[in-house]
């Protein structure tokens, strides 16, 4: 089978230094866009089922994907091809053209790490908790946040989602998630040891493809952005001001937090510092 993966567009929790896993965080306005451009990517290639993290930042991002199957043949934005039933038959399109509404299967075992107690918390905070950092930094996948899980246990229910997907009939599919899983099944396939957990990330809205057959597997590509060219990430933060403006003349209080959500950074890339900004 086909299994295309898409890491969730930005979300108002992807700030620089902050630590994200379970957080309820939705899109940005860029996330959104984000979203809108893999969706647009691809809709000449389904429809198919769509399995996601039951987190609203991922929820939203297969959303977006599953509309752009949905509409009817010829709508603006919607490419010719669309109306091809894909592989599976999910959301095929019937005798009168329509095209039937495509499912999104949540599943929270696809869910970022649980950081625990760390939830929402800044980097230096986590660096600052002297035994838990030597702990983490002498056995980083085993380790196991307080109140939260390790690694290691990532591993195992991501990889257990992903072997019930590929074992399943449709030859084509979409997994929406995060970093943290799309890493754990991208190491797996590709057998990265566990010294280079690190080695490979995604970005916001990034597409890459596996294809599996009977005791095989192919990584076609991974982390495709090209479909994210010319997106303007600082004219998103601009009107994002702008409204935050706007709406303190009309009288409303807005805090440093929520100034910062609509502004909402990278994640910094760093392989020791990849559980922020999930």
């Amino acid at each position: 089978m086909k299994l295309y993966l898409v890491r969730h567009g930005r979300s108002a929790g992807n700030l620089p230094g902050r630590m994200i896993g379970w957080s309820d965080h939705s899109l940005t306005s860029f996330g959104v866009a984000q979203a809108e451009r893999v969706a647009l990517r691809l809709a000449p290639l389904g429809p198919m089922p769509i399995y996601a993290s039951d987190l609203p930042r991922a929820l939203e991002t297969a959303a977006c994907i599953a509309a752009q199957w949905s509409r009817e043949p010829g709508a603006a934005g919607t490419p010719a091809a669309e109306g091809t039933a894909g592989a599976g038959g999910a959301g095929a399109a019937g005798k009168s053209g329509a095209v039937a509404a495509v499912a999104v299967h949540p599943d929270r075992r696809l869910r970022e790490i649980d950081l625990g107690d760390y939830e929402g918390r800044s980097w230096d905070e986590f660096t600052a908790d002297h035994e838990l950092a030597a702990a983490f930094a002498r056995e980083p996948l085993a380790t196991a946040l307080p109140g939260g899980e390790s690694l290691d246990g990532v591993r195992e229910r991501v990889l257990a989602a992903f072997d019930e997907i590929v074992a399943g009939e449709p030859e084509t599919a979409c997994l929406v998630a995060h970093d943290g899983p799309i890493r754990a099944i991208l190491n797996h396939v590709l057998r990265v040891p566990r010294e280079r957990h690190w080695a490979i990330s995604t970005s916001h809205g990034g597409l890459s493809l596996l294809e599996t057959g009977e005791g095989w597997v192919s990584v076609r590509f991974v982390n495709d952005t090209s479909h994210l060219v010319g997106l303007d990430e600082a004219a998103f933060e601009s009107a994002a001001l702008e409204a935050a403006a706007a709406l303190d003349g009309a009288g409303t209080a807005h805090g440093a937090d929520d100034v910062a959500a609509a502004v909402a950074g990278d994640d910094g890339g760093a392989p020791a510092r990849a559980i922020e900004g999930l």
